[in-house]
């Protein structure tokens, strides 16, 4: 009766804590239709395109974050020769230049997140928005950027 005793607890811990037969095999996770249809990566190729097409290397924007994290939650950036050279409050934990935003989507689209939403302006091809959910079923790994008042400076 001891012995039973002792073993229900540790039956009853190794039940809870233990996963699915189909774990890690894929079933259970979810990945955004745009990213298995290859949708996102295209767009994702074309947008970037047309941002180096362009040769924009001097610029200032407005980078908000949206995430369960430490603020700031926005920055305005300054951009000259492709780097940035004047960030309005640090630490800034976001993208500091478009190809850095560039970088954040394409990691996104390599990872096969369950969602991934990306807007990119029609003109300049840049990222003006990204919603990026990693994993379907976790809380607060979700998050999202937002370029706003972008500008380019002269040289």
């Amino acid at each position: 009766m001891k012995k039973a005793l002792i073993l229900f607890p540790a039956l009853l811990v190794s039940l809870i804590f233990s996963s699915p037969a189909s774990a890690g095999t894929g079933e259970m996770e979810q990945v955004d239709p745009d990213i298995t249809s290859g949708k996102a990566a295209r767009e994702f190729k074309q947008a970037r395109e047309k941002w180096l097409g362009w040769g924009v290397s001097n610029y200032r924007m407005r980078v908000h974050r949206s995430c369960y994290c430490v603020t700031p939650f926005e920055v305005d950036v300054t951009v000259r020769k492709g780097n940035p050279v004047k960030v309005s409050d640090r630490p800034w934990y976001g993208p500091f230049t478009v190809p850095g935003m560039f970088r954040i989507i394409g990691q996104a689209i390599k990872r096969k997140v369950a969602i991934l939403d990306v807007s990119y302006d029609g003109r300049l091809g840049f990222p003006k928005r990204a919603w990026i959910d990693y994993i379907a079923m976790a809380a607060d790994d979700e998050t999202g950027y937002r370029i706003t008042r972008f500008k380019t400076l002269k040289p």
